[in-house]
């Protein structure tokens, strides 16, 4: 006899991970067993797949590539301190791309044939992309439409309409000041040719050669009218720089640009100090121009100090630590103006920057209105000392004066043209616009993808939900597959037979009968599976699952196969073997436990004979309070160790498994365990735990035997003979002729049915008093 007595229990992340396998394996058999819903699924899935690519609108897509760089030397210190390389983000030339301003544009380069999408209204701004590519400058442009050549169109449209709003945006304020210098430049044209006409009639006049000695002397009056002339047209110089540094400013505010880059500009008119002093920087400017002087000699020096010294020179040494530190000051100098440059808004800096034009354009007229009266006086002295000569030399000056003015415009306008040239965005096509003429939706290899996929996640959950509701066995496959056991044997209906007793038990009263045949076919497979299982215990998930009449046929199939068998009835609480066979009312297993004397001389007094050769019967006996603590008692096991002394076969009846625990109490001493299943009543979770709590405490189960698994009669499954005390436990079929549990009930005076409280032999018992019940 097999005692294993020791209980393995797994760790709790074990049993966790085991329960997940093992939930997904019988999740997998579920799926094989229903695979028909899956291939259905799948099917659909791909026809409709099929479907929509057939008749799905097909979608071209444009692309272009475009470079844009902003130059590094054109930065204000605001944009410089941003910390891109390019000075301004890629995201905001992607916005700008997007605008209604650059969209508008665009849609002046296409026909009404490129605009299919939108039926006509323009570009349909949810089909543009632009992405900057990840650590360049780089721009990908790429519209999406129905046409491939409207898509290419589109894009080639979006492309020069954001080329023409860089050039007007960086190149509009330039243009407005070289148009105002060129208007400039036509005015001084006329005054020189003027002027040079005259010279040359002064020259007649006096028959001047136009050569001039070195070391000629002039009279100070001419010399002061000279002088005032000389400085009247720096004067006149500086006001025509001014108006055009006011132009372009003024046209910059007009236009929203940005206005840091002309700070640095305006510092070379207003003047750096006089720059800084407006900006809150007073008091530090003369210290940063005299750090900055001493920076160039301390340069200076140094460079004559490496000529005679090597570099770790106490003198080179120190010198060099005297520009480092001059260097940083002046980089600290320049981050504090950057910051305050920063802190600026446009609306403040617009109208400060202006002021500050403005005025230096009034004093520049005023001081050309003073040396204008000045000169004019001393011209008046100078004429009436010698009008003619006189006269001839102011001309000349005159005229160098109108030339040397029209240079200045013409360096001026030329600076300008390469400022805007070089200055601000700058962009260049990488790609040209091109469609490949493949859509891009629908796809087909992406649509099989995902018709397969969602018929196979359709059909999966398909499955998962009829799995759950339908919580039975529909075939023994599936059973076999879910439960890991084999089917021992499948037992059809039996004839109802309402006598008791071992004589009317189907083996006995037809063993020849096809009825009798899946017996011996079970104690046949036992044989087979496992020939040293001498002493077998049966039990069920539930109540009423015919175990009782499995075991006590099979009992007698073994005694008919010339084996010595004891049968026992170890369900101590609803004793269905004992009222099966009639044997209520007798001493059985209760009272050999119970009992102080000898347990073998106690069992040969207490097990009965049966009129079937080598069959004999232990009852349960009377019922204890502690069944539990009985059978888990040394007298039980010694009781067992005997009966596998003398019997060939011991084959013991106890209570379903997930009401008590006295099954695999039981199961733990014996070499096996069988289970009773009815498909189509037990519940399939009911099973798999029943199996379960046998394989978590290593106890060998040997198979499961079903039954009634084809019937046809289905009237009888909600009835049973009534009161077992576990929830239902007892119930009868009437297929069975005698179910497994069967207890007592009695009509009191009152005409109620009440549980029989008398003695549990109940010697006067009347089987006819059995009252049937219909269980909830």
């Amino acid at each position: 006899m097999a005692q294993n007595t020791s209980v393995t229990y797994s760790e709790p992340e074990s049993q966790s991970a085991a329960q997940i396998v093992h939930n997904l394996l019988r999740f997998a058999c579920t799926v094989q067993y229903r695979k028909h819903i899956l291939y259905a699924s799948l099917f659909i899935s791909i026809l409709l797949g099929g479907l929509y690519y057939a008749t799905a609108t097909r979608y071209y897509v444009a692309t272009t590539s475009l470079l844009v760089m902003q130059n590094s030397e054109s930065l204000s210190p605001t944009l410089q301190k941003s910390g891109s390389s390019s000075g301004v983000t890629m995201s905001t030339f992607v916005n700008i791309v997007t605008s209604a301003k650059v969209i508008e544009g665009a849609n002046k380069y296409l026909k009404p044939e490129d605009c299919i999408d939108s039926k006509g209204d323009g570009i349909l701004t949810t089909n543009l992309s632009v992405k900057a590519a990840r650590f360049s400058n780089i721009l990908e442009i790429s519209y999406c439409s129905k046409d491939p050549t409207a898509a290419k169109n589109v894009v080639s449209a979006v492309l020069q309409s954001y080329i023409d709003f860089l050039d007007n945006t960086h190149k509009g304020g330039a243009s407005e000041v070289i148009r105002v210098l060129n208007h400039e430049k036509t005015e001084l044209a006329e005054k020189l040719t003027t002027k040079e006409n005259e010279l040359l009639a002064a020259r007649l006049k006096v028959r001047d050669l136009g050569v001039r000695g070195d070391n000629k002397v002039l009279h100070p009056d001419i010399q002061r009218a000279v002088s005032f002339n000389n400085e009247l047209i720096a004067v006149q110089q500086e006001k025509v720089r001014l108006k055009a540094a006011m132009a372009s400013l003024e046209s910059s505010i007009r236009n929203g640009e940005d206005l840091q880059q002309h700070i640095m500009a305006l510092a070379s008119f207003v003047g750096k100090e006089i720059l800084l002093d407006n900006l809150g920087f007073s008091k530090n400017a003369t210290v940063f121009v005299a750090m900055e002087r001493s920076l160039i000699e301390e340069r200076a020096s140094l460079k004559k100090l490496e000529e005679h010294f090597g570099p770790k020179h106490p003198s080179v040494v120190a010198q060099v630590e005297k520009i480092r530190m001059t260097e940083a000051y002046l980089t600290g100098y320049q981050d504090r103006i950057n910051r305050r440059l920063s802190d600026l808004r446009d609306e403040q800096l617009g109208p400060m920057l202006a002021q500050m034009v403005r005025q230096r354009i009034d004093e520049a007229q005023q001081r050309e209105a003073v040396l204008v009266a000045e000169f004019e006086q001393a011209r008046d002295k100078a004429v009436g000392i010698n009008s003619d000569l006189t006269k001839l030399e102011i001309i000349e000056h005159d005229l160098k004066w109108l030339r040397n003015l029209h240079d200045v415009l013409l360096e001026q306008i030329a600076s300008i043209d390469l400022r805007q040239d070089s200055q601000g965005i700058q962009t260049a096509v990488l790609e040209e616009p091109r469609c490949t003429g493949i859509p891009i939706s629908p796809q087909l290899k992406r649509t099989a993808l995902l018709s397969i996929f969602a018929g196979v996640a359709v059909g999966l959950i398909l499955i998962y939900v009829i799995d759950t509701l339908d919580d039975r066995f529909r075939s023994l496959q599936e059973l076999e597959a879910q439960l890991r056991v084999n089917v021992l044997s499948i037992i059809g209906q039996l004839p109802v037979d309402e006598e008791l007793g071992v004589e009317n038990l189907q083996m006995v009263t037809s063993p020849n009968s096809a009825e009798s045949e899946p017996f011996r076919t079970l104690r046949t497979a036992l044989e087979l599976t496992d020939k040293d299982a001498r002493q077998i215990v049966i039990s069920s998930a539930e109540p009423g699952d015919g175990k009782t009449t499995v075991i006590a046929n099979l009992a007698v199939a073994y005694a008919q196969a010339s084996k010595r068998t004891l049968l026992i009835d170890a369900d101590l609480r609803r004793p269905g073997l004992t009222a099966m066979l009639n044997m209520r009312g007798i001493e059985g297993l209760s009272g050999i436990i119970q009992g102080s004397d000898d347990v073998i001389k106690m069992a040969a007094s207490n097990i009965r004979a049966t009129p079937v050769e080598n069959l004999d019967v232990l009852a349960a006996g009377p019922r204890p309070s502690n069944p539990t603590e009985l059978l888990a008692s040394p007298r039980f096991s010694a009781l067992l160790a005997w009966a596998e002394s003398i019997y060939d076969q011991v084959l013991i009846d106890s209570p379903p498994v997930l009401v008590t625990s006295d099954a695999m109490i039981i199961g733990r001493l014996m070499d096996g365990v069988i289970l009773a299943v009815q498909p189509d009543k037990n519940q399939r979770q009911a099973v798999i735990r029943a199996i379960q709590s046998f394989n978590e405490l290593n106890i060998a189960s040997l198979g499961v035997v079903v039954s009634r698994l084809e019937s046809k009669n289905k009237s009888y499954y909600g009835y049973s003979y009534g009161g077992y005390g576990y929830g239902g436990y007892g119930s009868k079929d009437s297929s069975y002729g005698h179910d497994d549990e069967v207890d007592s009930f009695l009509i009191n005076e009152n005409g109620s049915v009440v549980e029989n409280e008398e003695d549990p032999f109940c010697p006067d018992h009347n089987p006819q008093e059995i009252i049937p019940r219909k269980v909830a």
